[in-house]
């Protein structure tokens, strides 16, 4: 074979690899939510190396990889955070920070050990709740926490955004450290209280949700779906579900939540049953079009 046909061999080579590898190059992520299925609360995705920064109260089973206290009703100790600070983020070029994901602490924790049912107050993520715009095609990030109302005091740690300008999702995040007393080199973390204006968390590992289209009655997450249970940039534990729907209209997300009774939410409807579990319910407008925000995709994290 000449030298010319060896070179026409390898381009007509190439050229039919390249069509061969084009659908998978073009294939983007597919459609739907990825954040459900989480099955009994396990941690999704990149929430799973996040830090317990704000304390918590567990109703049935433990979060996953969180420490608890040896018994019912006894708090695990404050861990404090490990390895080195850093400074020269943009929140503050000159203050020191433990990071998220790169330290690693926790925030005390403990298994109720009540003789009656849990109760405790529910919060919708800013994006449902508030004025964000919903759009048909794009992602909508769902989040519901659950919040002690009885001012159980908890030690944790603040957490805060590092990058301001950047995307939610795409900061990092991380606590500030202070330098010990008589120290020009060691530096330490400042535990916060939590209790009354900033509240404990509750993790109720039977909790459920649907999704439904208030026009068609079809549902878009059949009751009795697992969220997936999160610990959020913040590092506070909360219900995640990343939704996305093809048709405008009305849609009704509804959490029913087994253990713990509900005496307040943030926006939406409470159903409470003596009876039965108590359920949360918060309907949303989904507007046609697709494109921009679509209710934050990564959306901002409950505030704690």
């Amino acid at each position: 074979m000449s030298r010319s046909h060896i070179r026409w061999a390898v381009v007509l080579t190439v050229i039919a690899l390249l069509m061969l590898a084009a659908p998978v190059l073009a294939k983007g992520p597919g459609g739907g939510g990825g954040g459900g299925g989480g099955g009994g609360g396990k941690p999704g995705g990149d929430e799973a190396s996040n830090n317990l920064s704000v304390p918590a109260i567990m109703v049935a089973n433990v979060f996953p990889n969180v420490v608890v206290g040896a018994a019912a009703g006894v708090p695990s100790a404050l861990s404090i955070p490990t390895g080195v600070p850093s400074s020269g983020w943009e929140v503050d070029p000159l203050a020191f920070y433990y990071v998220q994901r790169v330290s690693k602490w926790q925030a005390q924790a403990y298994t109720y050990a009540g003789t009656t049912v849990k109760t405790g107050t529910a919060a919708w993520g800013d994006n449902l709740s508030g004025d964000a715009k919903l759009k048909v095609g794009s992602p909508i990030r769902v989040e519901l926490g659950l919040f002690d109302d009885t001012a159980v005091a908890l030690q944790g740690y603040t957490v805060v955004k590092l990058e301001p300008t950047k995307l939610d999702r795409e900061s990092a995040y991380g606590t500030l450290a202070t330098l010990v007393e008589g120290s020009t080199s060691a530096y330490e973390a400042i535990p916060f209280t939590f209790g009354i204006d900033k509240p404990v968390r509750i993790y109720d590992s039977g909790v459920t949700f649907s999704i439904q289209n208030v026009a068609t009655l079809a549902y878009v997450v059949q009751p009795g779906s697992n969220p997936t249970g999160e610990i959020n940039a913040g590092g506070a534990i909360t219900y995640g579900y990343n939704l996305r729907v093809t048709a405008a209209g009305f849609y009704d997300i509804t959490f029913t939540i087994p253990n713990v009774d509900i005496t307040s939410a943030n926006a939406g409807t409470i159903v409470s049953s003596p009876d039965g579990p108590d359920t949360v319910t918060l309907r949303i407008n989904v507007a046609g079009g697709g494109g921009g925000g679509g209710g934050g995709g990564g959306g901002k994290p409950i505030r704690p």
